[in-house]
């Protein structure tokens, strides 16, 4: 097993999202998975653009790290993003990296995936908000929703109790792994606001989401057949 960790504060390794992460980790590799923590704020991670690429052409053109992480995150069976909160939302550093994982939105690929968000704040803002966030993205590509953890901190540190929620959540992402846990993914996101309105925006526009159209047809999203 592999599980994953995107961290999008500008303390990397040292924040409090990072303290949960490795807890997180320390709890998962005592059952036997293999772990990496990616630190955005280590990569190279250039603003989208809106050139639009890679919903016509399928691949984003510009050159930097962010390909290397999508591949890191459809290889790997678990995957936790964090992001403490900054100015009631998640990082830019994080943001960023959303902004262009824009074709794996527009194109999920992460079903048969385990997802956990972590957020830690210092009192101002809404926490669950900015976790469920995180979530939501992930679960929105098809990834099984394991869980969240909300942390309180002072001066970066993480108490004990708020660590422990952190291990019981890496804990259950490996029991949810090994018992193949699944849910009706396609069927909730037919009920879905953003699903109507991708379809919709896809449907109309397909002659300039091209590989939207083409991946939506292939899976029978457009007209509910799948082509023979």
């Amino acid at each position: 097993m592999k599980i994953i960790a995107i961290n999008g504060s500008p303390h990397g390794k040292r924040g409090s999202c990072a303290q949960l992460v490795q807890r997180m980790f320390a709890a998962c590799e005592a059952q036997g998975a293999e772990t990496e923590m990616i630190a955005l704020q280590r990569r190279r991670i250039n603003f989208c653009v809106g050139c639009g690429k890679c919903l016509s052409e399928g691949v984003c053109p510009q050159k930097d790290d962010v390909l290397e992480i999508q591949d890191k995150m459809r290889a790997a069976d678990g995957i936790i993003f964090a992001s403490p909160v900054y100015v009631m939302h998640v990082t830019g550093q994080m943001k960023t990296f959303i902004d262009r994982c824009l074709p794996m939105g527009h194109r999920p690929s992460l079903q048969g995936k385990y997802a956990a968000a972590v957020s830690a704040y210092a009192g101002i803002g809404n926490i669950d908000a900015v976790a469920d966030y995180l979530l939501h993205f992930l679960v929105g590509q098809g990834a099984y929703p394991v869980g969240k953890v909300c942390a309180f901190t002072t001066n970066i540190a993480v108490g004990e109790q708020d660590l422990e929620k952190a291990a019981q959540l890496g804990r259950d992402m490996i029991e949810a792994i090994r018992q193949k846990k699944t849910f009706n993914w396609e069927k909730l996101r037919e009920k879905t606001k953003e699903f109507k309105e991708m379809k919709e925006f896809i449907t109309e526009r397909k002659d300039f989401a091209r590989e939207d159209y083409k991946y939506w047809q292939e899976r029978g999203w457009i007209d509910g057949k799948k082509p023979s």
